[in-house]
């Protein structure tokens, strides 16, 4: 293997490019100047965007199909390095092309006339003249996508049942080297990427699924990245939104992105989710070796020579908008680094740094972000509009206070703070010098709960269960002001009701703190809410139900699932009421990302927090006497009798 083909850039001062279409070769020209590259152009009439010719040393312009003078004008050049930048329109193929005498030779030595094996046959009658073929993304690793899903809709359980279809079969087309794109719904293929292209099979597709499509485009298992690789850009989306599709799934580290931020932009306003995945285990094996021009296994040196060196995938940081908040994050444990994520993420935050205590942990997660990183939160002010506040909960209070004095936006974890008193003094400080306040109560921008929140119509009855696996983490505060303080916020939210009376039982097990509690709460307009919650369970579980006149609503936040039962108007025959069931369609999204944007746009002027601080105090003033009342039989030697549900367990 050459030194060369470990580091393409390595001594490199020049590089021929065969030009195709679209805006890769621009990119690819653009990125050589940056590094001091000189490049080579041979570009397509009637295919390359003749603007090319500005932004590079030389520029050829050739006819499809001669093959001869592309490589004389490389050699005349001393060319010994080039990469294929850009698609040819293939249906072009059948009407433009007029190959040259090398180039029919080459042609009819083929036993097939499939992208892989052209490509492959014209990149070894290149390196036969002595020019080696690099990838094409050598100068720009960026372009590759990231592994996660980019957009702030998820794909709901239907989808993600559609995602795991569409791709093993994708991956089987693949094989057949048909095509790398795929449109299903319902696990139901309705369209398979022929010569005509990838936006023409997604309206083939999209227009027979009607709405809701799914759109797979993967990489071939024996596609030569080095030429060959499946791009997506903002076209892709538009595409989509014609024909009403919903989600696009791409290889992650194998698929070149476009129009990067406005992709994700037009997605997000369109509620299309883009998901970036690798390769499913097992579904796509090593496979055989790649065959030269006439079907017989390649030389074994010249393919190690041309093996492209793997580019790493990169995190996802989105660049700020010119009126971005500029924000930081206190506090980057378990909760922070989501925190400090999701701003990386959106283009109306600007990341300005993380702080923490612990100074190796602040670096490692501000450097993937590409922002600082401090140990002292205090050199946050004056630098930063707001902060997302995600210590331990007893620093609640003294960080939040010295960030609202100076007039900063607070994005406050829950708890809120450890006392009442502590929180009316935010509230005050906040109103005082103009912040928002928000408190970060997530299961309120839980899909499952937005999907039956429409639904809900004077709530009468309503019980939660929160169960959750042992954790090391949180028990500075007891299961009450951990897990149920999510259910209390809940149920003060849909009870329109002053609250009567509480009637609290829990135990400490594992820890010095309560455990497990039951709580049952009693309001003024005759609603009842039965709450549990354990966090030493043998199994997780987080769901609500809610009763009310005629229906019955479920919302399994685990699960992501929500549905209703309804009493119909009309009974049966026999004068029974008639009873339906819907499952509702779930608008999958990222909780902890739609908390922090709406916090982010109630600080630009739109809306309202939607946990403000009044409502973050109610919730722990209720959380406080829950834990007062079971701490109080905990004192008096009250003990849980006959070993407790086996639900909490």
């Amino acid at each position: 293997m050459t030194d060369a083909s470990l580091n393409p850039q390595r001594d490199l001062q020049k590089i021929g490019l065969i030009a195709g279409s679209g805006q890769f070769p621009l990119l690819f020209a653009h990125a050589a100047a940056q590094a001091g590259i000189r490049v080579i152009a041979v570009a397509f009439q009637g295919e390359t965007d003749p603007a090319l010719a500005d932004y590079v040393e030389e520029f050829h312009l050739l006819k499809l199909g001669q093959l001869n003078r592309l490589i004389r004008a490389f050699q005349k050049a001393g060319i010994t390095r080039a990469a294929m930048a850009g698609a040819i329109n293939k249906t072009r193929l059948y009407t433009r092309i007029r190959p040259d005498w090398r180039a029919v030779k080459l042609l009819n030595k083929l036993r097939n006339k499939k992208d892989d094996f052209i490509l492959r046959a014209i990149a070894q009658e290149l390196e036969s003249e002595g020019i080696l073929i690099e990838p094409s993304t050598m100068l720009l690793p960026a372009l590759l996508a990231p592994e996660g899903i980019l957009t702030r809709r998820k794909p709901n359980r239907r989808e993600e049942e559609d995602i795991a279809f569409g791709w093993q079969l994708a991956k089987g087309m693949g094989h057949l080297d048909v095509g790398q794109c795929l449109v299903v719904k319902n696990q139901s293929v309705s369209a398979v990427e022929g010569i005509d292209g990838t936006d023409a099979t997604i309206i083939r597709g999209g227009e027979l699924c009607r709405e809701g499509a799914v759109v797979v485009k993967v990489s071939k298992p024996r596609q030569d990245l080095r030429f060959d690789v499946p791009a997506v850009g903002l076209e892709t989306v538009e595409t989509m939104r014609r024909v009403k599709a919903k989600v696009l799934v791409i290889e992650a580290g194998k698929t070149i992105i476009f129009d990067q931020e406005k992709m994700i932009d037009t997605a997000d306003a369109c509620g299309i989710s883009i998901v970036v995945q690798k390769d499913l285990p097992g579904e796509n094996q090593e496979p055989p070796p790649p065959l030269d021009a006439v079907g017989k296994p390649a030389d074994v040196l010249l393919r190690k020579q041309c093996t492209p060196t793997p580019v790493p995938l990169h995190a996802l940081v989105r660049s700020a908008r010119p009126d971005a908040v500029k924000v930081g994050v206190v506090g980057v444990g378990y909760l922070g680094r989501f925190h400090s994520e999701k701003y990386a993420r959106l283009p109306e935050a600007r990341l300005v740094a993380v702080a923490d205590l612990d100074g190796d942990r602040a670096r490692t997660i501000a450097a993937p972000l590409q922002t600082e990183f401090m140990t002292d939160y205090r050199q946050l002010i004056g630098k930063v509009e707001a902060v997302s506040i995600a210590t331990p909960t007893p620093l609640h209070y003294s960080v939040a206070k010295d960030f609202l004095e100076a007039g900063v936006h607070v994005l406050l974890e829950k708890p809120m703070t450890e006392t009442v008193a502590e929180a009316d003094h935010l509230i005050a400080l906040a109103e005082r010098n103009g912040c928002i306040l928000q408190v970060g109560h997530l299961e309120r921008f839980n899909s499952a709960f937005s999907a039956i929140r429409p639904h809900l119509r004077n709530p009468m009855f309503v019980e939660a269960d929160r169960l959750a696996l042992f954790n090391e983490r949180g028990l500075d505060v007891d299961v009450i002001l951990d897990l149920m303080i999510h259910d209390i916020d809940i149920v003060l939210h849909i009870i329109d009701s002053p609250l009567k009376e509480l009637h609290a039982s829990g135990i400490a097990v594992l820890t010095a703190l309560p455990d497990i509690a039951s709580v049952r709460m009693e309001f003024e307009n005759g609603a009842v809410a039965n709450l549990t919650a354990s966090r030493i369970s043998t199994k997780n579980m987080r769901k609500l139900r809610v009763f009310q006149e005629n229906s019955y609503l479920v919302a399994d936040y685990a699960e992501r699932r929500a549905y209703a039962v309804y009493r119909e108007k009309e009974p049966d025959e026999e004068g029974y009421p008639q009873v339906s069931m819907e499952e509702m369609e779930i608008d999958e999204r990222d909780a902890l990302e739609e908390e922090i944007f709406t916090f982010l746009n109630t600080i630009k002027g739109v809306g309202a927090p939607a946990v403000d601080g009044v409502e973050g105090r109610r919730a722990l003033a209720v959380a406080l006497e829950i834990s007062s009342q079971i701490e109080g039989r905990m004192r008096e030697g009250w003990q849980v009798s006959g070993g407790g549900s086996s639900e909490f367990f």
